[in-house]
């Protein structure tokens, strides 16, 4: 069946309007053209909401009233947060836009997070997703938003507008049973005097109970104390906790703490050490306070006593690959699952401003050349090519920067060429800069070249990469 893609024919800032297929080009799929002369480009506004949601549910069959009425209440959420394409009164495409800061090393990036991207039934095939796509980019940026994410199950839809598949899911299944056997074990080893750190027995006693609602600030302190220094998290302040926890993504969320009740407020917020959010059997987060990863055991053994309880045959803990629970699993029996793609469903990402970006991030880098070592003054260059993907020759000059190491600070400037750069697709700067894959790596898989052997010595030590992790709690629905 013929169609045409939708095309701007008018734009003001991020309002456009998409000149609507001839009725002759496609005569069984376009409604009436009296009902529906135009197609329109717009941000959503208070009372499209109800036809929104109705969209929403006839493509994803979800969210359920409640959890989009969650998406409304979130902290900071504005209607023109959503770009919809109107055909007359009707929602022919619908792209929303959760905004969000995150942390990546020493520094935070404004990020906007490219969510329900969906187009009606009979309007598909006309560049509408495209067209959302391309005008939530140009919102985002007017917005000073740095870098844009996804969970998406269209890869391709987004790689043609330059982003690339950034980040992994990262997870361990075992048997509950086998898990809370393997802890029993540990104990036994204690007396023996084998254990790990992990498996060792706090020396305090270590109460697990139900969060209530006046320990939310212990979870917002530990929350931030352990998101320090990594990359990916998103920042949450303690409305934005109160908004999440209300949310009901996660049935359970358990506290673990060093006392017994106090009636004094700071005693109690102060021996709250760790905490757990639980989805079922799903561990979906576990953090504990630094150095006591000995607190993450009794946590965990109390989401697997429920899972038995309940006769759950299997539990879950999403985590990154260095959480010291994935090795408890391993002796278990476990399984350790990383993957790019979970059930059609891969992380993307793209830089919206890559110059601000890499500024923002200068923080980082001037650390990393201090740690390597790196005699300075030193300059990398990087430029970004488009053209050709990653297994062909690129081609095509796009952008030019320069790192410039001084001292204890790092500096970023245009232009170029410089005598010590790295090549590499528009594509693959996001995944290198944010963290989740480094130089190295894209050297080893050809994503990357270098013009000098200074060159490979200064991106290996300025992007190490594999510290790059976005948690699942912010985007499970109620």
């Amino acid at each position: 069946m013929a169609t045409r893609t939708a095309r701007t024919v008018a734009s003001s800032s991020s309002l456009l309007r998409l000149q609507r297929p001839s009725a002759r080009s496609a005569p069984s799929a376009l409604p009436s053209p009296i009902a529906a002369p135009r197609l329109r480009l717009a941000m959503a506004k208070t009372g499209d909401h109800p036809l929104i949601h109705g969209l929403l549910v006839s493509i994803f069959h979800g969210p359920t009233l409640a959890e989009f009425q969650a998406q409304l209440d979130e902290p900071g959420y504005e209607p023109v947060d959503r770009l919809i394409v109107k055909d007359g009164e009707e929602i022919a495409a619908h792209l929303r836009l959760a905004r969000q800061k995150i942390q990546v090393g020493s520094a935070t990036l404004t990020a906007a997070r490219f969510m329900d991207l969906a187009a009606a039934t009979e309007y598909r095939g006309r560049g509408l997703a495209t067209a959302l796509l391309a005008a939530g980019e140009r919102a985002a940026a007017e917005r000073g938003v740095l870098v844009g994410l996804t969970r998406t199950r269209a890869p391709a839809l987004f790689a043609r507008l330059g982003w690339s598949v950034c980040g992994s899911h990262v997870f361990s299944t075992a048997s509950p049973q086998a898990v809370l056997a393997e802890l029993t074990a540990a104990a036994q080893a204690e007396l023996d005097g084998q254990s790990t750190i992990f498996d060792r027995p706090s020396a305090e006693p270590i109460i697990v109970r139900p969060l209530r609602r006046i320990d939310l600030r212990a979870i917002v302190r530990l929350y931030d104390q352990h998101i320090a220094g990594k990359s990916g998290w998103p920042l949450r302040s303690e409305d934005y906790w109160e908004w999440l926890l209300a949310r009901g993504g996660c049935e359970r969320i358990y506290v673990a703490s060093n006392s017994p009740d106090t009636t004094n407020f700071d005693d109690l917020l102060a021996s709250i050490v760790g905490y757990v959010c639980v989805r079922q059997s799903r561990i979906v987060e576990l953090i504990v306070a630094p150095g006591r990863d000995d607190v993450a055991r009794h946590l965990v053994e109390r989401v697997c006593a429920d899972a038995r309880e309940q006769d759950g045959w299997l539990i879950r803990h999403d985590a990154p690959a260095t959480d010291a629970v994935h090795e408890l699993f391993r002796r278990a029996g476990g399984r350790l699952n990383i993957n790019q793609e979970a059930g059609g469903e891969l992380f993307m990402a793209k830089l919206i401003d890559p110059l601000a970006a890499l500024r923002q991030l200068s923080v980082n880098l001037a650390a990393r050349a201090m740690q390597a070592g790196f005699t300075r003054p030193a300059e990398l260059g990087i430029e970004l090519r488009c053209g050709g993907g990653r297994k062909t020759s690129a081609s095509g000059v796009v952008e030019r920067f320069r790192v410039q190491l001084c001292g204890k600070t790092a500096h970023i400037e245009t232009g170029g060429p410089s005598k010590h750069s790295i090549v590499l697709a528009y594509s693959d700067l996001a995944p290198l800069l944010l963290g989740d894959v480094g130089a190295a790596a894209m050297l080893e898989g050809r994503r990357m070249k270098c013009t000098t052997g200074k060159a490979r010595q200064l991106a290996s030590g300025l992007f190490p990469g594999g510290n790059w992790w976005r948690p699942p709690l912010d985007d499970l629905l109620a």
